[in-house]
């Protein structure tokens, strides 16, 4: 593979000009494994507001890895929590990936990655030192 380059969109410039090339990336996780929480419209908004950032990893210059993640403040750790991750050839990217972003949190003040995701999603970080922590259960309203 290929030398990845790692963009995190944290500006309005940066989002406005860039978030496009994730929204392909991002569209099978909000239909395939969201569960009606957010649309890549509300994740763009989330970035725009600085409530979340969003990550997009090229190949040369194709995008093959968007990320959306936020900061979560518990009162004695702080959190990064993925909101979706999408791409093509998903394992090895994210298996290219992962130290660089782990060292970026880290530096970023995080004790924890955490994400809230599908069984198979879970296989695969399970590979990245993921452990269930909490099961999530929901009753509709």
């Amino acid at each position: 593979m290929s030398e990845l380059n790692v963009t995190f969109l944290t500006s309005t410039e940066q989002v406005e000009g860039q978030f496009d090339y994730a929204v392909p990336l991002l569209e099978p996780v909000i239909t395939q494994a969201a569960r009606g929480e957010f649309t890549v419209e509300d994740l763009r908004r989330l970035n725009l507001d600085g409530r979340a950032i969003t990550a997009i990893i090229r190949k040369g210059v194709k995008p093959v890895m968007a990320m959306v993640f936020e900061f979560v403040h518990y009162p004695q750790q702080l959190a990064v929590n993925i909101m979706a991750l999408g791409g093509v050839e998903l394992d090895g990217v994210v298996h290219e990936f992962w130290e660089t972003f782990r060292a970026w949190c880290k530096e970023a003040g995080a004790t924890n990655i955490e994400a809230a995701c599908s069984p198979a999603m879970a296989r695969m970080l399970s590979r990245y030192e993921f452990k269930t922590t909490y099961q999530v259960v929901r009753a509709a309203l």
